[in-house]
Formats: C-alpha cells, structure tokens, sequence
C-alpha cells in the first residue's frame, strides 16, 4: 500500500485517524509490548502514552479489569471478543467501558499483534443507574404511603392510652419502668413511620443560599459526643472560596449526619471520620467528601445500601441512607460511594450551586 498519493501522506492520515478516535484503542505486538495508545485511551486510563508506549503491556495490568485476558487471549488463540463489559481502575476512578478486539494483520495476512478499543459508557451506565433508583422509589414511595398511614392511626391510639396509664401509675410503681420502655420503643416506630412517609411523599427542598463550611461545622458539633465514645477523630477541610449553595440547609444536614453517623459506627474501635469540600467550576457543583477509616463494604452489601430497610446493624432502621438518597435527588444532586473492605468508605455528595 502505497504510504503517498498526490502529495498526500496516507500514514499521517492514518495516524491522526487513530489519535483523534473517541474510542480508546490500545495495540500490542507478538511480543506483548503496547504500540498504540491513542489520546482516548490516555483520557481512560488516566495515564499518557509516553509512560506507557514500547512497554510490556503488564504495565497497565492492575487497571485494566479484565480487558487484559481479552486481549491476550485474541493475540495467541484468535478470539475476537465484542461488546463485553468491563470496569477500568483508572487514575482518576472506575470507568465503565464496551471492550471489543481483534488482530493486526499485516499486507500479508500474518497476524503482528492485537488491538483492543474501548468505548467509555459511564454517563450511560449512571443514567441507567438514575433511572432505576427513580422507578424503584416510585415504587417505593407508593407502597409507603399505605403502609405508613395503616400503621401510624393504630401507633397513635397505642401511645394515647399508654399517656393515660402513665399518669394513673405512681413513680414507685414497678410497672412505671415498664411504661417507660414502651413508649421509647412507641418513639422509634413513629419515627420509622415518619421516614417512611419522607419517601412516599418527599417535603421539596426550600432552597436558600447556604455557606456549606459553617454548615458541617454545625454537623460536626452535634456529632462530638458520639464520635469520642467511639474514640473518632473528626477532621475537615475545606475549599477556599466556596461559594454559597442553594439547599434545603435542614434537609442537607439530616443528609450529612446520616453520613457521618454511618461513618462512626464503622469505625467500633476508633479511627478517622474527615469532611471535605471541593468546588467544581466547570459543573458549576459542590463536593462534600465523607470518608472514614472503617471497616469498608463489600461489593454485594455496596449496591444495597441505598435499599429501604436494609442494613448491617441491629439497632438500624435501614432508612437512614435511602432518605437521605431521595433529598440529595430532589436538591438534582447525587450520592456517589467507593469502599474497600479493610480500608474504609467514601461517600461523595455533589449537589448544584443553585
């Protein structure tokens, strides 16, 4: 094949053909050593050619997923792989990509290496991700709000005659301690029935502008108590200039503390719980970071935590997240969470500045 014609160099063509492609495509030889690595590929995987181009490709072995045996497996056996989903740990966090290959042939039909190409889906992978949790707190919402009205008019006429035997009983009385238990544990169920109508008809956010640091100041002195007796340490820092967020600043901080408490009671032995903010110029959005030193989360309890009524402690309601899921929705914003069994969880609030 010619590389000229007419003054034009098909080379060159070829060349910026690959680096401008908004799919990621990656090249190895016979010898396993990376020969292309165009500029979507370095957008992915969060590192540049020049660190990795003419080096084995086991230097991107700990992001790849599983795009790595993909490619190995289609340069030595001649299996063409398509449309499989995989997960890239890049520098900057996991990417959700389409990976696809084949092989490099040469003029002569001799195979000289394989490619891999990788489409980025994470906007459509978190779409989709919206659009469940959406319909699943449609549900959710419509179911609750049967079950919370049946339970509250009886819930109600329970504490109405335990008010009336309390004043007909003696503070001596041995029944008074009795009395007392029950009408703590009438306490809880109400609040239970009280989160749940939250998530069957949700209160919309009044939005005021807010100063996000004073507000976590406030978050973090309500939290002292509990912290020190589980030996927490709380750190925060904040962004420079921050400017004001408009938010529901009650909604937003029963979202912060149901963080934060999550946060301390993964730490029984005592730990670090920090508060972050970060400012997002581009997006115009706020960041607060929440990350503990815990005991992290596995990938199967991971995607359920937002779930109604799960949890992993005994005193737990299992609302607490789910709640604060819906408020950080009706705010535009959302909750994004990283764990690591053994090392801890992050929990990250974007919410829009106005």
């Amino acid at each position: 094949m010619p590389s000229k014609r007419d003054g034009f160099n098909i080379k060159d063509f070829y060349y910026y053909t690959i680096e401008c492609s908004s799919t990621g495509i990656v090249a190895i030889n016979n010898d396993e050593d990376l020969v292309i690595f165009n500029e979507a590929a370095e957008n992915i995987f969060g590192v540049s050619a020049r660190e990795v181009l003419y080096r084995p490709f086991s230097v991107l072995q700990n992001m790849t997923g599983n795009t790595d045996s993909l490619l190995l497996s289609t340069l030595h056996s001649g299996s063409v792989y398509e449309h499989v989903e995989a997960v890239i740990e890049s520098a900057s966090g996991p990417i959700n990509v389409m990976a696809y290959t084949d092989l490099v042939k040469n003029s002569e039909g001799q195979v000289i290496g394989a490619c891999l190409s990788l489409r980025d889906i994470t906007p459509q992978k978190q779409l989709e991700e919206q659009m469940y949790q959406t319909e699943k707190f449609s549900a959710i919402g419509e179911l609750a709000a049967g079950i919370a009205h049946e339970v509250r008019n009886p819930l109600t006429s329970v504490q109405g005659f335990l008010q009336l035997f309390a004043q007909n009983t003696g503070p001596e009385d041995p029944k008074k301690a009795y009395l007392e238990i029950m009408q703590k544990e009438i306490d809880r169920a109400n609040a239970i029935v009280k989160q749940f109508l939250l998530l069957a008809k949700p209160v919309l956010p009044i939005k005021k502008g807010t100063a996000m640091d004073k507000l976590i100041e406030e978050v973090v002195c309500l939290l002292q108590v509990e912290a020190g007796h589980y030996g927490v340490e709380i750190q925060t820092n904040y962004a420079k200039g921050l400017p004001l967020v408009a938010i529901d600043r009650e909604q937003i901080k029963q979202v912060l503390l149901n963080i934060c408490k999550n946060g301390i009671y993964a730490m029984p032995n005592g730990g670090l719980l920090s508060i972050e903010t970060e400012y997002e110029a581009v997006q115009n959005k706020v960041h607060v970071i929440i990350s503990d030193t815990g005991q992290g989360i596995d990938p199967f309890t991971l995607e359920k935590i937002f779930d109604p009524f799960f949890t992993t402690r005994a005193d737990g309601t299992g609302l607490g997240l789910t709640v604060s899921y819906k408020i950080v929705q009706n705010h535009e914003g959302k909750i994004e969470v990283r764990s690591e069994v053994g090392k801890g969880t992050t929990f990250r609030v974007i919410l829009p500045l106005t």
